[in-house]
């Protein structure tokens, strides 16, 4: 989500998990201390331990010879032969299943649940990359030790669980859709693994995609959150837009990439346009979208041209585009939809995982003189909502108060360095009534006093990020952030878990070149723990 909305019952946002991802400090386990010093010896590994777990966060370095077979099943067996250096004992139940793969950077890199009796342990992953010569050079891991999991042998019903969530959300509750999608997972609480029904609600009041995790045993609401995310030349259609918003930037006629022929309507290979209020939009002769800013149909060409920039942006970066976790870019060879005129006078733009779209928001302003302005006509908050989704297609399912605010933080963070500014929603926050921007990622914020509210304490990662830029510049803080979210090994990384995949990345790819830089800046300056 762009930013709070205030209409949203936030009494079902528990995030419980967080009482987990932030206990006391645990010293590494005596077994992983041996076992990590004799792969050292072996290959040169360095290892960055996980004081949740007392376990590596990530190991790095020549960490297998040659293994014959294909990435994924190296990384099974590199796994298996290895379960002491990662705090695992013969004792645990070892099953792991690979949720994903992908290439950057020169590895192959596959990632993988771990699972007990059949059913996955939530947050228990690793994330494994070798390189071209089949060994395995990086593992990063939310890999749990010692866990005991019970299966129920009494389950309440499936459709129980559901009427106690629904119940939760309150009398005034509107489905989007009747269909709850459901697992069965492993959900983690202090002493042991607890089998639950694990639900996405998706509702329109009040608005989210609400993840419920319901203990099987006795339907106790085990935790709740909400994941929707609120906030060379060659023939092109053209359109009128404005290049960065209508503040800043005065209309200019574009080229529109990429839309496919016939080139009448804005659906196109990396982007399709959905007006809630009209018809699609339609090209005139000469393939033009002629709309002036006070039509229905501007919009969609300004989101176009908004996305289909953002989307080369990641592109460049090594982005595989929306194929594996989106559910409307894996159904449509990774294209992703964004929706213009969503609600009615609605201050906000967000992101939605049940449907994997982005959507913008017409603002109240000027009738509601607090309100905000329209949310499609800025590319910042157009960027923002697209990197969420990003975030989504490497990281499925990232909660806990870190982990939300992490998502924020890389939202603002990729939209500023896009737009090459600092600020954001420089456009749909009014004048003079609310002078200012949304957000502003030249700050000095520090973690120890954020508050546990995602975009407040976003802030602080974005912060420390665009000075990572300011002193790096701009094409090196790219591919350091952008890769740091392609290796988390975690669904509910904490600040430091990120810190430390920054450093991961800048120690393989660039040799620790901008380490004292990061460390500095994350850990000296924001106060991110060491």
């Amino acid at each position: 989500m762009f930013e709070q909305d205030s209409n949203v019952n936030c009494f079902a946002n528990r995030n419980n998990i967080d009482a987990l991802v932030s206990a006391v400090a645990t010293a590494p386990v005596a077994t992983v201390l041996a076992e990590s010093k004799v792969l050292e010896q072996r290959s040169g590994a360095s290892l960055e331990w996980n004081p949740t777990t007392g376990t590596p966060s990530y190991i790095e370095g020549k960490l297998s010879k040659s293994m014959p077979g294909a990435p994924s099943k190296i990384s099974q067996v590199f796994l298996a032969e290895n379960l002491a250096v990662l705090g695992l004992s013969q004792e645990d139940d070892k099953e792991f299943s690979e949720i994903d793969s992908f290439d950057w950077g020169g590895l192959e890199f596959t990632r993988l649940q771990q699972t007990n009796q059949g059913l996955p342990l939530l947050g228990a992953e690793a994330v494994v990359g070798v390189d071209e010569k089949n060994r395995v050079r990086i593992v990063t891991s939310g890999l749990r030790p010692q866990s005991v999991a019970q299966r129920s042998d009494n389950p309440i019903p499936l459709e129980d669980a559901k009427q106690i969530a629904c119940n939760d959300l309150g009398k005034d509750l509107e489905l989007r859709t009747k269909d709850i999608p459901h697992k069965t997972v492993f959900y983690p609480t202090q002493q042991q693994y607890v089998e639950a029904y694990h639900l996405t609600i998706s509702a329109e009041i009040p608005m989210g995609d609400w993840e419920y995790f319901i203990d099987v045993q006795n339907g106790e609401i085990l935790d709740s959150y909400n994941s929707m995310k609120l906030h060379s030349f060659y023939f092109a259609p053209r359109a009128r837009v404005y290049p960065e918003n209508p503040e800043e930037t005065p209309l200019a006629t574009v080229m529109l990439r990429n839309v496919k022929s016939p080139y009448k309507q804005l659906d196109g290979e990396h982007c399709k346009v959905i007006n809630e209020d009209a018809p699609a939009a339609v090209a005139g002769p000469n393939y033009r979208f002629n709309f002036f800013p006070d039509n229905t149909h501007f919009d969609e060409c300004q989101v176009y041209y908004a996305v289909e920039k953002v989307y080369q942006y990641f592109l460049d970066l090594g982005f595989r585009g929306f194929k594996v976790n989106n559910p409307y870019g894996k159904a449509n060879n990774g294209q992703l939809a964004a929706n213009v005129h969503t609600g009615k006078n609605y201050d906000n733009a967000f992101y939605r995982p049940s449907t994997g779209q982005i959507y913008f928001g017409d603002g109240s302003y000027p009738s509601n003189a607090h309100g905000l302005q329209d949310l499609a006509k800025e590319v910042d908050v157009v960027a923002h909502e697209f990197t969420h989704a990003l975030i989504d297609e490497y990281r499925p399912g990232m909660f806990g108060s870190d982990g939300s605010a992490l998502h924020e933080g890389y939202a603002d963070y990729f939209a500023c360095s896009l737009t090459n500014d600092s600020d954001l929603g420089e456009y749909v926050v009014p004048s003079p009534e609310k002078p200012g921007v949304i957000r502003n990622c030249d700050n000095n914020l520090r973690y120890p006093e954020a508050p546990a509210e995602p975009h407040a304490r976003g802030r602080v990662w974005a912060g420390a990020c665009w000075d990572l830029r300011k002193e790096v510049g701009k094409e090196v803080a790219d591919f350091l952030i952008f890769g740091s979210i392609l290796v988390l090994g975690t669904t509910s990384p904490t600040f430091k878990y990120a810190k430390d995949m920054l450093l991961l990345i800048d120690k393989y790819w660039c040799g620790s070149e901008y380490k004292a830089t990061i460390k500095r800046i994350f850990e000296r300056e924001r106060e991110i723990p060491v």
